[in-house]
């Protein structure tokens, strides 16, 4: 949906007074003009997401819905403040969040005391996927843990052909082992409510620990190892860290933790040859292969 940035900062900022919304009055400003969303400031402390296709809109409901029903943890989240009505300018409306303080962890931050900081990212994971609140199992597309495999674990035959024909000798070889022992763990992995997209980028820290964890759009009933793949961008060490952590919060044997999370990993990447291949990317589609390539490798490798 083609939106103008100048006329829908303005739709925004006519809403919020039509609603009498308690807003600062400062002027609305562009944090982020992406495929799905545009999201906004509005003053220093609210959040503004608004949808660009109907799809995007149907996705911030339900994220929406999945933040207000999650129990208290130990990091914040964000919190729903309201909607914006639909209308011409804002064709599918718009979410309004309560803006979490903080900065996003970088890896300064997270090796400056390692301890605290696998220890507080373990905590948060583990008290999320001890949930098992009805409210929030309906909120994620489930009445139980269990059930149908969600589509963005699922590893999709044409995604698994595209990356295969893109691959060749030793490499496809690994990726085609990989695929067996990925489709057969998935198939009897026990699932939980997990986050899906627990990278750095949407952990935040304030003075000197983890303090908020934000984009809660890909929350889901899933694999355990799908939210602790994801940090080893900041490192091996750091990811093997927080596996042992949350392997003895949970009494979890460590091994097969780490295979487990090593499995998951490959399949968080393929996640960006999907995308380029729907949208026609080739630069998006090398570099999201190159994170598969890199990712088979620490499949392969032993344990430090």
């Amino acid at each position: 949906m083609p939106l103008d940035p100048d006329a829908t900062r303005e739709a925004v900022a006519s809403s919020l007074r039509d609603l009498r919304f308690p807003w600062s009055g400062d002027p609305v400003e562009t944090v982020g003009w992406g495929f799905s969303n545009v999201v906004l400031w509005a003053g220093a402390d609210v959040l503004v997401r608004v949808p660009r296709t109907p799809e995007a809109r149907d996705g911030s409901e339900r994220t929406a819905e999945v933040l207000r029903r999650l129990p208290p943890l130990p990091l914040a989240v964000p919190e729903v403040l309201g909607t914006l009505p639909a209308g011409p300018r804002l064709p599918f409306g718009a979410v309004l969040l309560r803006r979490l303080p903080g900065a996003v962890v970088d890896d300064d931050v997270a090796r400056a005391d390692r301890a605290a900081f696998t220890g507080d990212l373990a905590a948060f994971v583990s008290a999320l996927h001890a949930r098992g609140d009805g409210p929030l199992l309906g909120a994620l597309g489930a009445h139980g843990a269990g059930g149908a495999v969600h589509p963005d674990d699922a590893l999709d035959a044409g995604t698994a052909a595209a990356t295969a024909g893109r691959l060749a000798g030793r490499e496809r070889r690994v990726f085609e082992r990989w695929a067996t022992a990925y489709r057969r763990w998935l198939a009897g992995a026990e699932t939980v409510p997990v986050h899906g997209d627990l990278w750095p980028g949407n952990l935040l820290h304030a003075g000197g620990r983890l303090s908020g964890v934000l984009d809660w759009d890909e929350a889901r009933i899933g694999p355990r190892a799908v939210d602790l793949c994801g940090v080893r961008y900041l490192g091996r060490d750091v990811a093997e860290e927080l596996m042992r952590a949350y392997a003895a919060r949970n009494s979890r044997d460590y091994e097969v933790l780490r295979e487990e999370t090593g499995l998951a990993a490959v399949r968080r990447e393929l996640r960006g040859v999907t995308w380029s291949l729907r949208h026609d990317d080739p630069g998006e589609l090398q570099e999201s292969l190159d994170k598969v390539r890199r990712s088979l490798h620490e499949f392969l490798r032993p344990p430090a």
